[in-house]
C-alpha cells in the first residue's frame, strides 16, 4: 500500500496529461465515483456534478457506504456512513494535478432493523473541512478520468448525536460510557485513500 501511494504521488507532480484543454470556457463535468479504502466504512460510491474551467471548478459531491449485520439473525441493521461536500479543485500548475478543499455534511449511523424496532440506534451528524490532492485527465472526446490520492475530513462541529432508543435498554453508566464513545468518534478526522471518478465534460 505504501508503494502505492508513493507512486501515485509521484505521478501526481507529474506535468504530463492525456489531453490539454483547448480552451478556458466554463463548462460541466458529472462523475461516478468509487473510494475503496475510506473510513469509516469502505467502498463508498457516489456521484460529482462539477462547474468550471481548466484552472479551476466547483463540485458538489455525495457518497455513501452502507452494510447490513445479518450474521446471526436476519435482518439484524446495519451501518451507513455518507457525506454530502461542497469544494473547488484548483489546478494550480495548469495541468492534471490539483488541489480540493471545501466543506463536507457527514451522516453515520446503525440501524437495528426489523428484528428488533426497525429504528436507528445510534446516529451522528457532523460538518467536516475538506482537503485533499489528485489528478484529472481529459480525452479530446470529453471523457475524463479521475483519482484523488489523498483526502482528509476533519470535524468542526457536531450538529447531532442521536442514541434515544437505548435510553431503556443499558444502565445510566452504560449510557455514559457510549456517549463518551459517541464523543470521541464523532471528533476523529476520516481519511480516503484513492478515490477513483469516471465521467464526461458537456
Amino acid at each position: 500500500m505504501l508503494k502505492i501511494t508513493l507512486i501515485a504521488f509521484i505521478l501526481s507532480f507529474s506535468s504530463i496529461t492525456l489531453a490539454e484543454e483547448t480552451s478556458s470556457t466554463k463548462s460541466w463535468r458529472a462523475f461516478a465515483t468509487y473510494s475503496p479504502w475510506d473510513m469509516w466504512l469502505p467502498g463508498k460510491y457516489g456521484a460529482v456534478g462539477s462547474y468550471g474551467d481548466s484552472s479551476r471548478t466547483f463540485e458538489l459531491a455525495w457518497q455513501k457506504a452502507s452494510y447490513g449485520l445479518d450474521l446471526i439473525v436476519d435482518d439484524i441493521g446495519s451501518i451507513t456512513d455518507q457525506r454530502i461536500h461542497l469544494t473547488t479543485r484548483s489546478f494550480t500548475w495548469d495541468n492534471s494535478f490539483n488541489f480540493q478543499y471545501g466543506l463536507s455534511y457527514n451522516s453515520f449511523t446503525v440501524n437495528l432493523g426489523k428484528s428488533f424496532v426497525a429504528v436507528d440506534a445510534l446516529e451522528m451528524t457532523t460538518i467536516s473541512t475538506v482537503w485533499g490532492v489528485g489528478n484529472r485527465w481529459e480525452l479530446d472526446n470529453g471523457l475524463t478520468f479521475g483519482a484523488d490520492w489523498f483526502k482528509i475530513f476533519y470535524p468542526v462541529h457536531t450538529l447531532q448525536k442521536k442514541d434515544s432508543v437505548l435510553d431503556g435498554a443499558i444502565s445510566q453508566s452504560d449510557k455514559d460510557d457510549l456517549n463518551e464513545l459517541i464523543d470521541f468518534v464523532s471528533k476523529i478526522p476520516t481519511i480516503t485513500l484513492i478515490h477513483l471518478e469516471v465521467g464526461y465534460k458537456f
